[in-house]
């Protein structure tokens, strides 16, 4: 059980250091490599890295905390991370079951959610998504996962059925709980601001300053901490430059916190511990029921 969960952080790491540097095409100067990886990386956790890439590019990269756009925000109606989302009876224990459902959050992204995304983008985008390829793609990333913690343990291993699946809800529970701790509460945070456009669709800050307030930093500096999450931990820098490898997030950091302080603007930096209180503290407020006052909503926003 220890190295299944061993395993869970190391493929974790993997996944947060070189794959998502190669989904921004800055693991490797050829494309090809940094599609290689993508795929190889995510397959192992049973997610379509083409489907993922495309969904973190277009989509968080660009809305980061804009309702009906970004994915982090707008995930399962079982948590309400948003206040733009519809408020249901259950968030009000949400602060209770959130955990079990974070322990679940790969496995439900590749044998769920996943499925879910495929179909969308063979409408969005059917250029990219509707020939045999991303199909055979998709396909394989789910059967190399299932094949390699599944299948294979169960012919292999000498121990029984029940040991074999608590090994594995040990190793994806650990790459969902490291997934969540480390990139969740860097937008889905008290800390961070939720926008919704206005009647002609436009937002109320420039770009750049919409990447600020959607942002939470911790230790943005450390060269150990963006070492281990892959750049994760210095979140702003890497949404106002994120064609950059997460190894230059550290300078990055220093010029957008020295250029900030020039001009009088606030980021969002808080120490490790305060990121989960943070969050913690949004999820709290999002159990609440909406109540509109003069047509506002001032209860659970």
């Amino acid at each position: 059980m220890i190295s299944a969960a061993v395993l869970g952080a190391g493929i974790y790491t993997l996944v947060a250091t070189v794959c998502h540097d190669a989904a921004h095409g800055s693991f490797a100067a050829s494309r090809w490599v940094n599609g290689i990886c993508v795929f190889a990386g995510f397959s192992l956790i049973g997610v379509s890295g083409k489907l993922w890439a495309e969904r973190h590019l277009r989509l968080h990269h660009m809305y980061p905390n804009i309702a009906g756009t970004d994915i982090d925000a707008d995930g399962s109606s079982l948590l309400r991370l948003s206040p733009s989302k519809p408020w249901r009876p259950w968030h009000r224990f949400q602060c209770w079951y959130a955990v079990f459902l974070y322990a679940l959050v790969l496995p439900h992204l590749a044998f769920a959610e996943d499925f879910e995304h495929l179909r969308k983008a063979r409408r969005n985008w059917p250029n990219k998504f509707s020939g045999v390829w991303p199909l055979a793609e998709f396909a394989t990333s789910k059967m190399i996962h299932i094949c390699l913690f599944l299948i294979m343990p169960f012919f292999m291993s000498e121990h029984g059925n029940f040991l074999l699946a608590g090994y594995y809800l040990v190793f994806v529970s650990s790459a969902s709980l490291l997934f969540v701790a480390i990139n969740v509460g860097s937008h889905i945070s008290d800390k961070a601001e939720f926008f919704d456009p206005d009647g002609d669709g436009k937002l109320p800050l420039d770009w750049a300053h919409h990447q600020i307030r959607t942002s939470v930093d911790w230790a943005p500096t450390s060269r150990l901490a963006i070492a281990l999450t892959g750049g994760a931990n210095a979140h702003c820098a890497h949404h106002l430059f994120p064609r950059f490898a997460h190894t230059h997030n550290r300078a990055l950091s220093r010029m957008v916190i020295k250029t900030a302080n020039e001009f009088g603007v606030s980021l969002n930096i808080l120490a490790p511990w305060k990121v989960v209180q943070a969050h913690m503290s949004h999820l709290y407020k999002m159990s609440r029921p909406p109540q509109i006052v003069d047509g506002r909503n001032v209860v659970g926003q």
